[in-house]
């Protein structure tokens, strides 16, 4: 359902704005998601589990800090949103999607008959 590799993504919180994830990259496996990655925090890993209709639960770990509940759902196409939150008072909405590569260069985009 979900591609492993290279994924986009970024947090939102009011005050801070809109945040990029970088280097993210997940592996989704028979249930399980693992992960790791970066942001204007710091560095961190991903852990948690998906199901077959597009629910998504991860727990991200900053490494020697806090950690972030990701609770989300498939909106097609692998895109994932839906909101992380530190309890009991931090919350805002999140979205992640698969980096598409690039066609090769050679290589027509579509074929037109």
């Amino acid at each position: 359902m979900f591609p492993s590799g290279l994924w986009r993504a970024y947090w939102e919180q009011e005050g801070w704005g809109r945040q990029e994830m970088f280097e993210l990259h997940l592996a989704f496996d028979q249930g399980t998601v693992r992960g790791f990655g970066q942001d204007m925090v710091g560095r961190f890993i991903f852990t948690g589990q998906y199901d077959e209709q597009g629910g998504v639960v991860l727990t991200k770990q900053y490494l020697g800090r806090h950690s972030v509940r990701y609770v989300g759902r498939s909106t097609g196409e692998g895109i994932i949103q839906g909101i992380w939150e530190i309890p009991p008072h931090w919350s805002g909405p999140f979205a992640m999607a698969p980096v598409q590569p690039d066609p090769a260069p050679d290589q027509p985009i579509e074929e037109i008959r």
